[in-house]
């Protein structure tokens, strides 16, 4: 009560505020730049793009540093390419540089600011599939003046529409880009001759020409016309070519190829092709007898005292007038046989790349000499059903070729696990390894010796590979321990390939929860495909979302077991989903809905095909979620 007494002039003195505590600071805004860069180039793309949102230092150390802005692409896709309507709109408010920009089905509407803003920092220009008239493409490369690639590919609308009027007089052009090196026209059946030169002709430098698998709707006349006129381009432009790609299109004959051996002064480093004709039985016996054979346009030798002449085949004057080769992609070439195997691992004895696939014709004895090519990195020998075990053990595996990175092996039905051990063995720098639909090669052992040496695998593709159970990739319960050293025996999970980046399980139904609870914590996966493994459930999901926090792509399609507890523990745990897959599964209700769209921040593109209890899909989602592009609910 005594409280309510004090007298008035009794004055409290004031109590002294403590001072607010400073924010705790960590420092690292304050690392030096060189230390800072070596960080980031520790990091992958995603991860080096999410740190420059820390502070300004570090968002001009991972997009300003030329090494890191080389691998930015900003891709623009099903969009309206507008000044008044986002994303364009924002897009000409900001700041920064775009120096490479994909366009993938977008329809354009009149001449963009964006050009004149910002087309002198453009360097790299691709549009596929897009609904663009001439002028708007004339009006976009005339505001780029330091592009070096672009691609202009699936656009046959653009064709179809293109006139040529007093602008575009005689097919030449007002400017020129003079650092245009790279030009793709792939998958364009509608071009002609006057829409060829004009790109042409913007293009005075260029060194790479891509036109693969052109000219398929049009007449056989209309066909071989454009051809002869594009020979006619190589022909004038042969000095500085350096790449040439014609894979799927379609009279790239041995008439055009004998031309082009014909040309002195070309000097490829790259070539791709699709070639079919059949080469005469004479010189594939000439060659059979005579390996050492130098070819010439006319071939003369001996029979008896009688001496014979005849006509090398285009394709191999073409080969064989290359010898500066690097790249050669030959898939789908049925006239691709063991004798010109022979005469490629003989006369290209600098390729890097060597892609085989589909060429059905090659069997063992073909394959006997890559070994040759001791400076091969990518080799692909997917489909070719007549390589066995003796091809691979005599003819690719072997201490030579010392850099191999990347090895294809897709649909090898002849092909066992033991050619996969030797390659474990022999190639540890192998960075992707496609093993898709080979039924014997793909085991539990092999993927122990897989989990054991291959260390560097970035890509890991076991794409119905039936026989791979948990066992294989946990190494628990296996029958007997293939890594066994006197009297040490151990087994290995599949997260030992600590830098994996994407792995490919689709259709390995075998594989149960198990696996993704012991073998599954991978810190820098970032794809996941586990379509049709039908015994995966909740407890499995609840184990892979809890060790797997960088997961970005993830397919569960046909999986019958998802129901929508699983799709809530995905959408809260992986923060950096961008693309999900749960097609055909039944289980899945509306709920599944509602926690994709309170969850999920980040998601780009979601397919629910299949999954009859969902309603309204596109009308729940899209409002929800504003990063989401494409919604595949059909």
């Amino acid at each position: 009560m005594m409280d309510f007494f004090i007298a008035n002039n009794h004055v409290e003195k004031p109590k002294e505020e403590e001072p607010e505590p400073e924010p705790e600071t960590t420092g690292f805004h304050d690392l030096p730049m060189e230390l800072l860069l070596k960080i980031m180039k520790m990091v992958s793309l995603d991860d080096r793009v999410a740190a420059g949102q820390t502070c300004r230092r570090w968002l001009e150390a991972s997009h300003y540093y030329t090494p890191f802005n080389e691998k930015l692409v900003f891709r623009f896709s099903n969009i309206n390419f507008c000044d008044n309507e986002p994303p364009i709109k924002n897009f000409i408010q900001a700041f920064r540089i775009f120096p490479r920009i994909e366009l993938s089905s977008v329809t354009f509407y009149g001449n963009s600011d964006f050009w004149p803003d910002f087309g002198e920092f453009v360097l790299e220009l691709s549009f596929r599939n897009c609904l663009i008239r001439d002028t708007e493409l004339a009006w976009a490369l005339q505001h780029v003046p330091n592009l070096r690639k672009l691609r202009i590919e699936s656009c046959d609308e653009l064709f179809r529409m293109w006139q040529f009027d007093k602008q575009f007089h005689c097919c030449q052009s007002n400017f020129v880009l003079e650092k245009l090196l790279d030009v793709s026209v792939a998958n364009n059946d509608f071009m002609d001759e006057k829409h060829f030169n004009w790109i042409m002709t913007i293009a005075p430098n260029m060194a790479h020409l891509d036109i693969s698998n052109c000219f398929k709707m049009v007449t056989a006349v209309r066909r071989v016309a454009m051809v002869e006129h594009i020979m006619r381009f190589i022909n004038n432009r042969r000095f500085q070519l350096e790449t040439l790609k014609f894979s799927g299109t379609l009279s790239i004959d041995d008439i055009c190829l004998s031309t082009l051996a014909m040309l002195d002064g070309l000097c490829l480093e790259s070539l791709s092709l699709t070639f079919c004709d059949k080469i005469p039985p004479a010189i594939i016996d000439l060659l059979r007898r005579q390996p050492e054979l130098k070819i010439t346009p006319a071939l003369q030798f001996k029979v008896g005292k009688v001496k014979k002449t005849i006509q090398t085949p285009g394709f191999i004057s073409f080969l064989t007038s290359q010898p500066n080769l690097v790249h050669l992609d030959l898939s789908s070439s049925l006239g691709v046989t063991d004798e010109v195997m022979e005469l490629i691992t003989t006369t290209l004895t600098k390729l890097k790349t060597l892609k085989l696939r589909r060429c059905i014709l090659i069997t063992d004895e073909g394959i006997m000499e890559i070994v040759k090519l001791e400076r091969l990195e990518v080799l692909d020998l997917s489909n070719c059903e007549r390589i066995s075990d003796r091809a691979m053990f005599n003819g690719v595996i072997g201490r030579r070729m010392k850099n191999l990175q990347e090895l294809y092996l897709c649909e090898l039905p002849s092909l066992s696990d033991y050619s996969l051990i030797q390659v474990t063995l022999n190639f540890d720098k192998i960075q992707i390894l496609d093993l898709s639909s080979s039924p014997n090669a793909a085991t539990d052992a092999t993927l122990q010796y897989i989990n054991f040496y291959l260390l560097h695998l970035r890509k890991l593709i076991l794409y119905c590979c039936t026989k791979v159970t948990d066992a294989g990739l946990t190494g628990i319960d296996l029958p007997y321990n293939p890594l066994e050293i006197w009297d040490i025996s151990e087994s290995f999970a599949i997260d030992r390939i600590f830098k994996l980046r994407t792995l490919v399980l689709t259709g390995c139904y075998k594989i149960t929860d198990l696996a993704l609870q012991k073998g599954f914590s991978f810190g820098e996966l970032k794809e996941l495909h586990l379509a049709r493994c039908s015994m995966l459930t909740e407890a499995g999901i609840e184990a892979l979302v809890t060790n797997n926090k960088s997961i970005e792509y993830l397919d569960l399609s046909e999986c019958p077991n998802m129901n929508d507890h699983c799709i809530d523990l995905i959408t809260a745990n992986l923060k950096r989903l961008k693309t999900l897959k749960v097609n055909k599964c039944p289980m899945l209700t509306d709920d599944s809905l509602y926690f994709v769209s309170v969850n999920c921040h980040y998601l780009k593109h979601i397919s629910l095909a299949g999954c009859f209890k969902l309603n309204r899909v596109e009308e729940r989602l899209q409002a929800a979620i504003p990063t989401l592009k494409t919604i595949n609910n059909k």
